[in-house]
């Protein structure tokens, strides 16, 4: 991806809050990423789990990438646990797994976990790498709109703050059922209803005395 479309995509990201809103972002992007982005991006993933969510969003949007920059992005998660998981996102996107060592490298401690590894790009030398090899042009990468459909922020209102856009034909929502996100006196009285057009603030109505009603009284 283009330096241009991959700074709107970074963008997009740095809007959300939620690691959820992060990853639609992710999904939502038309292009492929180059291993140097997948880092890049990552750096907006605090903890393993949320990485690993992003890096499966990523595993079918990359191109393809020799075993010495997949080493580069498994260095980005602390244990081999991890490393494995992501290992198994992304083979498919190796395109040379005949090259076992930089993979190897990673996996010291448990021979368990190493021989996985290896038996995960043996896989893959028998399939083969089923990412497109990426576009060099004069300029660079080819340029191209990562959101051809608009950007989420925008559009669909997925990040926080911008109400989403109703499409033609959908019918308005009931103000009494969308009181979510309301203060707590429109939870109790309902909804703001406007003032009736002959309405003058400066000669209130007054208010409605009740009529009186029988009561019993106590005798003196």
């Amino acid at each position: 991806m283009d330096k241009k479309s991959f700074d709107i995509v970074l963008d997009e990201i740095r809007k959300c809050v939620l690691t959820d809103q992060r990853i639609r972002a992710i999904e939502q992007v038309h292009g492929y990423f180059s291993s140097e982005q997948v880092m890049e991006i990552l750096k907006y993933f605090s903890w393993a789990e949320p990485q690993v969510k992003a890096v499966k969003a990523l595993q079918h949007k990359m191109v393809a990438i020799p075993t010495t920059k997949v080493a580069n992005i498994l260095n980005c998660f602390t244990f081999s646990k991890d490393r494995l998981v992501v290992l198994e996102l992304i083979a498919l996107n190796i395109s040379d797994a005949q090259n076992f060592r930089p993979v190897d490298d990673l996996f010291r401690i448990h021979l368990s976990e190493k021989k996985r590894a290896r038996r995960i790009l043996e896989q893959v030398c028998k399939v083969g790498c089923k990412a497109p090899v990426a576009m060099i042009s004069s300029c660079g990468m080819i340029p191209g709109n990562p959101y051809p459909k608009g950007r989420p922020s925008l559009v669909t209102g997925t990040f926080p703050g911008i109400p989403p856009v109703k499409k033609e034909g959908e019918k308005k929502e009931d103000g009494s059922i969308s009181m979510e996100g309301k203060g707590i006196a429109s939870r109790i009285i309902g909804p703001f209803k406007p003032f009736p057009s002959t309405y003058n603030p400066h000669r209130p109505v007054p208010y409605p005395i009740p009529p009186c009603r029988p009561h019993a009284t106590i005798a003196p």
